[in-house]
């Protein structure tokens, strides 16, 4: 007998063409994945009440309740699977969750969050290699509050050979690589309309030639004037105009230190990613492009400068090209602890949470929805005469969704809800009551949808290239989306993606939308972080429309006057409700302008396995912290 893993592998291969397109080779009598997974999405929409039961109580497993009873136990090899390899390792550019989520294991920031059994706890900041925080009680914040002065700990050294200290210099080298010419910082928009001189430089650098010699005179000759190191431990900050969100900009994996070895490769390139350094309690021992990641233990960390990461286990074995369903079976059977880029699949969700299965967890905590899923829509491409710059074809797509079906493939009511505003209920910005382009019941207007192509000069419908990731819940809610586009005339093509493609590549690169690469895109979207006035953690990345270069995760190149001035106001404001009410405007000018569509807000469901224990919520990575997790067999093994 076979076992469930071994008969998957069996009726499942997949290669890859090229352009990303994923073509699924089946044994006579097996159903395909995406349609398996609507399948699936459609036996969920006949039994909604049964799905997620209680899953809004559901929190992360806390240390000391139920079976994390006991003391930690170090050791083990933490063993993770993934679908696609990370956008980058650079932690500069890196900005897919996944990315994020693995780079607290080896990167270290100033400042970060601490890993908490309760959302206050989580959402907010701590000292990480800096001292303490800055406050203008300790003069680290100057009166004028444009001055930030941090002062670095001892004892924090990197792995190099032979090892050395962290120094005030290694973060004014991450600033400057921000806009380096090869792979830039992914939300440039929060340092260059905050931090003194840094628009000047970028626009500086970006005309440096994108070679190791060319970033290395660059960042040699050429300084950023709200960015010094007085000296080895003291780092000085200047800004434009008080920022009451500068220290979670500083949190940002982005703002990582950087040893200046780094200068010696071409940032994220293949060399690069096999010699990457480490200052937190885990090293990259192994990479392998698209296959594998190890870590182990880095014998240079010192625990007492690092209060926030524990680092139970020995190793983090991290295997890649995995699909959903794999790694839920490998999970439930212990083969495997944990996701790295991986939700539940709908069914698996309903299935366990019915049984109140202590494995699976939703976050984040309490009531609140994290992520948002939304349709980028790309009005700079040429496909269709540019049939999506103009309003009633976007206002059609918009009307044409059901998005009640969205939810159910989600999950459930108690996972997601619709969205019709353009940032999640958790986001600054967000007003109860200004909904836009609601449909009754959430279910769509097809007909409404076919008037408005009609009026657009589409009387026979449109056809468009529509791009998504082929992780998590995406390929059954893409199908979803296909055959509520259809019912109103518009043939929506699909068109796969790794997740790492799709996000880090495809969508990223706005050339690719000036080409025609894709017209419409399934979005995900999860604020960089959380709490009051975190309106730039999703308005500023999406809809800002002054980004530099073509890398941008404005995909759809939205550019409106009005919306930069409410983002202007919103980041200069000396109060937290002045800063609400541009937040409040700029998102209320993208849903009038439909520069997106959103869809649902959701949480993260996943699972762990039985031996995994102290799963803490992680804000950068949505589920559990690598830094946290200890194994219950680990004793005395490797």
């Amino acid at each position: 007998m076979r076992s469930r893993i071994e008969q998957h592998a069996l009726r499942q291969r997949v290669s890859i063409e090229p352009r990303h397109v994923l073509v699924f080779t089946i044994r006579a009598g097996a159903l395909d994945p995406l349609r398996r997974q609507l399948e699936r999405g459609l036996v969920v929409l006949l039994a909604s009440a049964a799905l997620c039961t209680g899953c809004g109580d559901v929190q992360v497993s806390r240390p000391g309740a139920g079976d994390e009873s006991g003391a930690p136990v170090r050791g083990g090899t933490l063993k993770v699977v993934g679908n696609s390899d990370v956008d980058h390792l650079a932690t500069t550019s890196a900005y897919v969750t996944g990315s994020m989520w693995l780079s607290r294991t080896f990167a270290r920031q100033l400042v970060t969050y601490p890993p908490g059994t309760d959302y206050e706890t989580s959402v907010s900041i701590a000292a990480d290699i800096a001292r303490e925080l800055p406050t203008p009680a300790n003069g680290g914040i100057s009166a004028d509050g444009r001055t930030y002065t941090l002062h670095l700990k001892d004892g924090v050294r990197w792995n190099s050979s032979p090892p050395r200290a962290v120094t005030a210099h290694d973060f004014v080298r991450a600033f400057k690589l921000f806009c380096n010419p090869v792979t830039p910082v992914g939300a440039p928009g929060y340092y260059t309309s905050t931090i003194a001189g840094m628009t000047e430089y970028c626009t500086a650098f970006m005309q440096a030639p994108g070679t190791v010699e060319g970033i290395r005179q660059f960042v040699a000759t050429h300084e950023i004037e709200g960015v010094r190191a007085l000296d080895d431990s003291t780092l000085v900050f200047t800004l434009l105009a008080p920022a009451t969100d500068f220290l979670n900009l500083l949190a940002m994996p982005f703002a990582s230190a950087v040893p200046e070895e780094y200068l010696d490769y071409l940032p994220d390139s293949p060399d690069f990613r096999r010699h990457t350094l480490s200052n937190g309690p885990y090293a990259i021992t192994r990479y392998v492009q698209n296959r594998e990641i190890e870590l182990a233990r880095n014998p240079t960390w010192d625990p007492r400068t690092d209060p926030h990461r524990p680092a139970y286990v020995d190793r983090i074995s991290i295997r890649l090209g995995i699909d959903d369903e794999l790694a839920q079976l490998q999970i439930e059977a212990g083969t495997a602890d944990l996701t790295m880029d991986l939700s539940m699949l709908t069914a698996n969700l309903a299935s366990l949470r019915a049984i109140g299965d202590p494995r699976v967890a939703m976050t984040p905590y309490g009531d609140r929805y994290g992520s948002m899923h939304y349709i980028a829509i790309n009005q700079a491409g040429p496909n269709n005469g540019g049939a999506l710059r103009n309003f009633k074809v976007r206002q059609a797509i918009a009307l044409a969704v059901n998005k009640r079906a969205l939810v159910q493939v989600a999950g459930g009511p108690e996972v997601a809800r619709p969205l019709h505003q353009a940032v999640p209920s958790s986001v600054s910005g967000f007003r109860p009551g200004a909904d836009r382009f609601a449909t009754p019941n959430h279910q769509g207007d097809p007909g409404a949808a076919r008037r408005l192509l009609a009026e657009a000069g589409f009387p026979d419908g449109i056809t468009l290239r529509f791009a998504y990731a082929t992780n998590a819940t995406y390929p059954i809610e893409a199908q979803s989306l296909q055959a509520s586009l259809r019912r109103a005339g518009i043939d929506a093509q699909l068109f796969p993606y790794s997740a790492g493609d799709l996000w880090g590549r495809l969508l990223a690169n706005t050339q690719n939308a000036r080409r025609g690469e894709w017209d419409i895109a399934l979005g995900g979207w999860l604020p960089d972080w959380f709490g009051s006035n975190n309106g730039r953690s999703v308005i500023v990345p999406l809809f800002d429309g002054r980004q530099m270069g073509d890398i941008s995760q404005n995909y759809g190149m939205y550019d409106s006057a009005y919306v930069n001035a409410a983002i202007d106001r919103a980041n200069a404001a000396a109060h937290l409700e002045q800063a609400e009410a541009a937040w409040a405007d700029a998102t209320a000018r993208v849903m009038d302008d439909l520069a997106i569509i959103p869809l649902i807000e959701k949480k993260t469901c996943w699972m762990r396995s039985t031996r995994a224990r102290n799963c803490i919520w992680n804000v950068m990575g949505s589920q559990c912290d690598l830094t946290t997790l200890w194994l219950a067999d680990a004793a005395g093994k490797p």
